[in-house]
């Protein structure tokens, strides 16, 4: 090959070279493509968040708002997680992850690694187990709280919870000093939010004693509608015979109204009062000095008054029958929602 041949070959590696670069620029940016490298940096989410195996790739994992997590790297508006505090200690990712930087904020230098305290809903909790009440997140120990302890809660940091007050006589008081739990060991017993009333409407309940059925129905502007049905069990409509008692128990007709509604997360007791304690279903239990049952009327309840309630049972064979002392029976979780879409004053309707 001559000089100007070869001067040729090198002029023409070089505008292939060129046209490469220029074809890189002109595509999706390098910053789009390759991780920038940066700085490392304590980072929390701000709000419910998917973790990705890559950028805009398959959902891993989802993370909860106030989770502390690690990155030195970028790509875009994607930030790979190098390390998060599963139980308040780093630990390294141990496969790829990363997270939209939109849900996430840099935490103060301050205290990089500790989980940063935010409020929450006001909730009330019940704990599922024995556990050491400390005057911070890891603190030191106060003292100790049972199993079944309530107390309120207005903030958290990390997985611990700050005790606003408890009911130590059965009524609420704020609490004095700091003390916090373990989250894990706290369940949240906050009655669930009512089904909102449109305007201009009104709510009532019926139950048909012909079908053992009983309807809420919602009236608004001359219509009506039927939001929710269910099998119950009703009054025996008869009376005991003298030797077992003799009481006559009913489920009468008529208009009644929803006096209070009663729940109760540890679930509603019942006793066997003087007036039943003749009937043989309850000899055996009185016999051996048991006279009340934990839990047995179900979570909710709604007193309509002439000591008739709407209330949860555990005999589902007793649903579609005429067997109670007059009460109005139903799956619990029917009489959860029967319960979210009354409010006392409500009407209840009770008709053959």
């Amino acid at each position: 090959m001559g000089l100007k041949g070869l001067e040729r070959t090198i002029w023409l590696l070089a505008a292939a070279l060129l046209a490469g670069a220029v074809s890189v620029q002109a595509g999706t940016p390098v910053t789009e493509t390759v991780p920038v490298h940066m700085p490392p940096k304590t980072l929390e989410v701000v709000d419910t968040a998917p973790v990705l195996e890559a950028p805009g790739g398959a959902v891993r994992e989802r993370w909860a708002a106030g989770t502390l997590l690690t990155s030195d790297r970028r790509r875009g508006d994607w930030v790979r997680v190098t390390g998060h505090f599963p139980h308040a200690r780093w630990r390294p990712m141990t496969e790829a992850a990363w997270i939209h930087r939109s849900l996430i904020r840099r935490v103060r230098p301050a205290a990089p690694k500790r989980p940063v305290r935010r409020s929450v809903s006001p909730g009330t909790f019940s704990l599922t187990r024995e556990v050491l009440v400390r005057d911070g997140p890891g603190g030191r120990e106060i003292t100790r709280w049972s199993a079944g302890r309530r107390f309120t809660v207005r903030k958290r940091q990390g997985k611990w919870l700050k005790v606003s007050g408890h009911f130590p006589d059965g009524a609420w008081e704020p609490m004095d000093g700091s003390r916090w739990v373990p989250a894990e060991a706290a369940r949240d017993i906050q009655a669930p939010e009512d089904i909102p009333l449109p305007y201009g409407a009104e709510r009532y309940i019926v139950v048909d004693k012909s079908d053992f059925e009983l309807r809420v129905v919602q009236e608004r502007e001359g219509e009506l509608e039927v939001l929710f049905a269910t099998e119950v069990g009703l009054g025996m409509d008869d009376c005991l015979p003298p030797e077992q008692g003799g009481s006559c128990y009913y489920t009468e007709t008529g208009e009644y109204h929803v006096r209070w509604r009663i729940y109760e997360p540890e679930g509603i007791d019942w006793c066997i009062p003087d007036s039943m304690a003749r009937e043989p279903e309850y000899a055996a239990d009185l016999a051996r000095g048991k006279r009340c049952f934990e839990g047995v009327l179900g979570r909710f309840a709604l007193n309509i008054g002439k000591s008739y309630a709407i209330h949860g049972t555990r005999d589902l064979e007793s649903l579609g029958k005429k067997a109670t002392h007059g009460c109005i029976r139903a799956r619990p979780q029917a009489v959860k929602t029967v319960w979210r879409y009354m409010r006392e004053g409500d009407r209840v309707v009770i008709q053959e």
